[in-house]
């Protein structure tokens, strides 16, 4: 692993996860490549009842970041969210969308559970970094070409 991959380490050399649900194999693999270029360890899930799976399992440490699709079979992104903000572990964990929907009453309810944020697709390195950079805005990220 080359020194500008290597996992985000906080001041106490914990490595930083984001768990990531996304039904969509291409979509889900970029977010991946894109976060691990970042320095982060990524947990990549199909849906958000394995996410959910992923974040109580006791081999998942760390985790500074949820981030989702919305739309998704078995479990969608809004119920995901609404699992995570009623945990005591990960109530307060930022939690991102990753969608191409624009419905206005999803996006409400969305607000109204606590949602930090939107990546719209298509994804984009850049998109991804700026969101990362507004949540975490002490953080230095490593320099990698797009």
């Amino acid at each position: 692993m080359s020194a500008e991959n290597q996992p985000i380490q906080n001041s106490g050399n914990i490595v930083e996860t984001i768990v990531i649900a996304e039904d969509s194999i291409p979509n889900q693999r970029i977010l991946q490549h894109l976060l691990l270029k970042l320095g982060y360890e990524v947990i990549a899930t199909n849906n958000g009842a394995l996410a959910w799976a992923a974040l109580n399992s006791p081999d998942t440490k760390n985790v500074v970041c949820v981030i989702s699709d919305l739309m998704m079979p078995e479990e969608n992104g809004l119920h995901l969210l609404k699992r995570v903000r009623q945990s005591e572990n990960y109530k307060t964990t930022p939690f991102v969308f990753v969608t191409a929907v624009a419905d206005k009453d999803l996006i409400k309810e969305a607000k109204d559970l606590g949602i930090n944020g939107y990546i719209l697709k298509p994804i984009s390195f850049q998109k991804v970094e700026a969101k990362l950079k507004e949540l975490f805005p002490g953080r230095k990220f490593p320099k990698v070409a797009a």
